[in-house]
């Protein structure tokens, strides 16, 4: 009898680990750069990615954000912001919720997409210009179990070591880059 239920969880195991095998595949991440936990909140950000502009399509209109000034940059950041713990949590993202910053204390708001972006009949596909679709602003409710994903963009001094993406929505959670010089 002993020898029968061995066979049948040896089995039972062999049936079922194809199946974790698949789910834990299709689990993976599609972010890859850091991670941080609040007591609600799990924040994942790719890291920062510099670019000479930026383009979005909103309402069949093309929009593109170049850096304001000679001597800044355009950076983009891939974030996504989960909802753990919490039935829901209304969320605000704008210039006063996110920052980028480097090590020594210095902090950039992201830009708005909406008002600091300008209207282009057509975009030229070139390495530098890159699409933030979807993005990442305004405010919406985030329910348990939930998540939502898009480019927060940022116009920074050129040769800024980016090191942390500051949220403070909701509750405060740095996400720092320890490998952003690395890659």
């Amino acid at each position: 009898m002993g020898m029968i239920i061995k066979k049948i969880n040896i089995i039972s195991l062999l049936s079922i680990l194809p199946i974790m095998l698949i789910i834990t595949l299709g689990c993976e991440d599609d972010i890859t750069g850091s991670s941080a936990k609040g007591r609600n909140l799990e924040i994942y950000s790719d890291f920062p990615l510099i670019v000479d502009q930026a383009f979005f399509e909103i309402n069949g209109e093309n929009r593109i954000i170049s850096p304001s000034a000679s001597n800044r940059e355009i950076v983009i950041v891939d974030t996504k912001i989960t909802n753990r713990t919490t039935t829901v949590i209304p969320i605000i993202v704008d210039t006063e919720t996110v920052m980028l910053g480097d090590r020594r204390g210095k902090k950039y708001p992201p830009v708005n997409p909406y008002e600091d972006s300008i209207i282009v009949e057509s975009i030229s596909t070139n390495e530098g210009i890159k699409n933030v679709s979807p993005i990442l602003w305004d405010s919406f409710d985030l329910a348990r179990g939930y998540e939502i994903q898009g480019f927060l963009i940022f116009d920074v001094p050129k040769g800024l070591l980016l090191g942390t993406l500051f949220w403070d929505e909701v509750e405060y959670i740095p996400v720092d880059f320890v490998n952003y010089l690395e890659n």
